[in-house]
């Protein structure tokens, strides 16, 4: 047994590290909001944050799909599908409200899905470093994305 829980923890370091540099444009593009004089680099920045944050928004729901497209009965998952494609709609609105509501929008999104992946694995359907990762994202992104709302107001 306990070769199995070592495995899984270093099988979990590789996506663990991964998400942690995908959460560095949101926290350097979020930053640079703050920096005094930097109007082009702020405007180009959120620019790169709005497309960024639909992406991985599409991208948590591209997981979704992705732990079902295999299930052995595909009509008891065809809910998963329907609400696999939830971000993506979600993202995309985000990305064309006006002033700071489309980062509001992105925090709340980003919320959701923590939510729903930590609710994922409380039921033995993902792995628990899955839970840890999506819930330490969440814990990061949110913010960030609060904060781009902020910026856009102040």
């Amino acid at each position: 047994m306990v070769e199995d829980e070592d495995a899984e923890q270093i099988a979990s370091r590789a996506p663990f590290m991964l998400a942690l540099l995908g959460f560095v444009p949101f926290a350097v593009l979020t930053g640079a909001q703050f920096v005094p004089g930097a109007t082009l680099a702020q405007t180009l920045g959120l620019t790169a944050l709005n497309v960024y944050a639909a992406i991985i928004l599409s991208f948590l729901g591209g997981i979704r799909w992705g732990m079902v497209v295999n299930a052995p009965d595909q009509q008891a998952v065809i809910p998963v599908f329907l609400l696999s494609v939830v971000p993506s709609l979600w993202a995309w609105a985000a990305f064309f409200a006006p002033g700071p509501w489309g980062f509001v929008m992105y925090a709340i999104g980003f919320a959701a899905m923590g939510w729903w992946d930590r609710a994922l694995v409380a039921r033995g359907e993902a792995p628990a470093w899955f839970g840890l990762l999506r819930a330490t994202l969440t814990l990061l992104v949110a913010p960030t994305m609060l904060l781009a709302a902020l910026s856009r107001i102040i």
